[in-house]
């Protein structure tokens, strides 16, 4: 997804908050609405692809070309991956979300696995299997709720990290995109009826377009801080986290039936 000039001036300058990093990395390839990451230890891609089900042989391809050409029904879905490092796989999934329910067969032996994702309703737990099992479900949202046979086996993993999508010290921060809050606090007045359409549009600073569309995509300040700790903890476990070098390389595209 091509940055708007606003929010590509405030990358460039540096002016992004470096709690919400990822979710913008992750909104800048189209996934800020939705995104589905799978990361596992001790496997290769194929067969990864193979325990959840793929029915296709996998074809290299980059980010860009990931869909081009693709005749396939919008009911089956796409795993897109390769090697994180020496020990970890990291794979997005398009569609047909089976990385989160298959976490237990990917991580069976000495291996692990881990599920983060996110949808226009909300995000979803951070998900950790070991030895083929789950062993916890880390709220990225609420502080403090955990699940699992080992509730806190990831807290190592989380120090300094925000996980509350409540904390309001977001709006004190000078990080803040200029003018969010007065955008923010101009689109809480349309929505609660203080003011109309038209109203709005009238006083519409030039940065309030790239912010509707940033909304639209799921973005508030909290969220996005909340979101990038969740892939910053997996960048934790794993060694390394989301970035640019891998999302720019050539991976594996593999197929899931839709049944």
């Amino acid at each position: 997804m091509r940055l708007s000039r606003h929010l590509r001036n405030a990358v460039e300058g540096k002016r992004l908050r470096h709690s919400e990093r990822l979710w913008h990395l992750a909104y800048k390839y189209g996934m800020g609405s939705c995104f589905s990451g799978l990361w596992v230890k001790g496997l290769e891609i194929a067969e990864i692809a193979r325990r959840l089900g793929a029915d296709s042989v996998g074809e290299q391809c980059d980010w860009g070309n990931l869909m081009k050409g693709s005749q396939h029904d919008e009911e089956e879905g796409i795993i897109w991956g390769g090697r994180l490092n020496d020990e970890w796989t990291q794979i997005i999934e398009i569609r047909r979300y089976r990385g989160a329910d298959a976490l237990p067969e990917l991580s069976m032996g000495q291996g692990a696995a881990i599920s983060v994702g996110w949808h226009v309703n909300g995000p979803q737990d951070i998900l950790y299997a070991a030895g083929g099992r789950y062993v916890t479900a880390f709220d990225v949202t609420s502080p403090g709720r955990r699940h699992g046979s080992d509730p806190r086996a990831l807290d190592a993993y989380a120090d300094g990290l925000q996980f509350d999508w409540d904390d309001p010290t977001w709006r004190d921060d000078p990080g803040l995109l200029p003018g969010w809050l007065e955008f923010s606090a101009a689109e809480e007045a349309l929505e609660e009826g203080e003011i109309s359409e038209e109203e709005f549009y009238e006083n519409m600073r030039p940065e309030w377009e790239d912010y509707v569309t940033l909304t639209l995509n799921g973005y508030s300040p909290p969220l996005a801080t909340c979101l990038t700790s969740a892939l910053v903890l997996v960048g934790r476990v794993t060694g390394r986290e989301l970035d640019d070098e891998w999302m720019a390389g050539t991976h594996a595209r593999f197929v899931l039936s839709a049944d």
